[in-house]
C-alpha cells in the first residue's frame, strides 16, 4: 500500500501545500519500478527536477498489401498496408510516387488508387518510410497489375512484298499471332479484306484456339492478278479486346514475259542465250542473260506494258564461245496496266 504523508492532511499555504504534495508523491514513487527510469534523487531537497522522455523512431515493416493485385482498368479504389512500426507521421510510395497515407494504427495504414495507377500491367513496388532519428525505409512489397481473358497481338503489323510478276506466287511472308493473355484465344476467322484482297492467300498454324501465352504463324503469299500497286489486310477476328486484329498488306503487280524452248539434240551444249528486240529480226546481239542457261526456260521481267518484243534463242557449246544459228522467232505483248 502506498504510505500517507503524515502532513498532507493539513491546512497549509499554498506554496507549502504544492511543496509537501511533491514531496510525498516522490517519496512513495522511490519506491516503485518506472520501465526505463531507475532513480531520481534530490540531494539537497530543494529545486525542481525535470524528466524528458523522447521515444526514438523505429524502422516500419511490410507484411502484406490488401489487395495484393488487380485487373488494369480497376477503378479507383483503397489499399490496406498491414505490418508492424507504422507512425502518424509514415509516408508511402507507390511506383516511387509518393501517396498520402491515412493512419489507421502501428499496424495498419491506407493509402488510394486512383485509375491511372492501376491501368497499366505490371509490378508495382510499395514501399513505407518513418521519418526521424532511428526511422527509415521499410521492405518492398510488389502491388500487381494483371490481364484476364485472351490478348492478342500481331507481328509484323505490315507486310511489303516488292514487285511481283502478274500471276505468278511470290516467296511467302510470316505473321505472328501472339496471346499474351491468361485465357486462350478463340479465333472466328481469318480473312483477307481490302480492293485487293483475292491477290492474297494463306496457310496457318493456328486452328481454333491458341493457349494463353502461346503463339501461331500464319505464311502470306501474294500473286498479283493484275499489274500496279496492290493492297489488302490480313483480318483476325477473334474473342480479344480489340477484336479483329490487323495486318496492311501491299505489293506491287509487274508484267513478264516467259519463254520455253525444246532443249538441243546436239551433244556439248552446256547452256543458251536469249536475245530480244522490239522489231521483228532486230534482236540485239547481247544476250538478256550474263551466263548461259543452264535449263529451257526464261522469265524477261524487264519490259513495258504495252509493248511487243521478239526473241531468239542460241544453244552455246561446251567451249562457252561458240554458238548455234538463231532459233525461230518468238514474240509477245505486255499487256497495257
Amino acid at each position: 500500500m502506498r504510505k500517507r504523508c503524515a502532513i498532507c492532511g493539513q491546512h497549509l499555504g499554498l506554496f507549502a501545500f504544492f511543496f509537501t504534495l511533491f514531496f510525498c508523491v516522490t517519496k512513495d514513487a522511490a519506491a516503485a519500478k518506472v520501465p526505463g527510469i531507475t532513480s531520481a534523487t534530490n540531494r539537497h531537497g530543494t529545486g525542481n527536477a525535470t524528466l524528458t522522455l523522447t521515444i526514438a523512431a523505429v524502422v516500419p515493416r511490410l507484411t502484406s498489401l490488401l489487395p495484393a493485385s488487380t485487373v488494369a482498368g480497376t477503378g479507383a479504389q483503397t489499399m490496406t498496408l498491414n505490418g508492424t512500426n507504422f507512425l502518424s507521421t509514415s509516408t508511402v510510395t507507390y511506383n516511387g510516387v509518393g501517396h498520402a497515407a491515412t493512419f489507421v494504427n502501428s499496424t495498419h495504414l491506407t493509402i488510394s488508387l486512383s485509375v491511372a495507377d492501376q491501368a497499366v500491367v505490371g509490378v508495382f513496388p510499395v514501399v513505407v518510410t518513418n521519418p526521424g532519428t532511428g526511422g527509415g525505409v521499410s521492405n518492398s512489397l510488389n502491388f500487381r497489375v494483371t490481364v484476364t481473358g485472351a490478348v492478342a497481338s500481331l507481328s509484323p503489323s505490315n507486310l511489303i512484298f516488292g514487285n511481283e510478276p502478274v500471276d505468278v506466287v511470290s516467296s511467302s511472308q510470316v505473321v505472328t499471332l501472339n496471346n499474351t493473355g491468361s485465357a486462350a484465344l478463340s479465333i472466328t476467322s481469318i480473312a483477307f479484306t481490302g480492293a485487293n484482297a483475292t491477290d492474297f492467300t494463306q496457310v496457318d498454324t493456328c486452328g481454333a484456339t491458341v493457349a494463353a501465352g502461346g503463339n501461331c504463324t500464319i505464311a502470306i503469299l501474294f500473286t498479283p492478278l493484275a499489274s500496279g500497286a496492290r493492297a489488302a489486310s490480313l483480318a483476325i477476328t477473334d474473342n480479344a479486346s480489340g477484336s479483329p486484329q490487323s495486318v496492311s498488306l501491299s505489293g506491287t503487280g509487274t508484267h513478264d514475259v516467259i519463254l520455253t524452248w525444246t532443249a538441243s539434240v546436239t551433244s556439248g551444249v552446256m547452256g543458251y542465250n536469249v536475245y530480244r528486240g522490239t522489231a521483228s529480226g532486230g534482236e540485239t546481239s547481247t544476250p538478256l542473260n550474263s551466263t548461259p542457261i543452264n535449263g529451257t526456260t526464261y522469265t524477261d521481267e524487264n519490259v513495258t506494258a504495252g509493248t511487243k518484243y521478239y526473241y531468239v534463242v542460241t544453244a552455246v557449246a561446251s567451249d562457252g564461245v561458240t554458238q548455234s544459228a538463231d532459233s525461230n522467232e518468238a514474240s509477245a505483248t505486255v499487256p497495257s496496266p
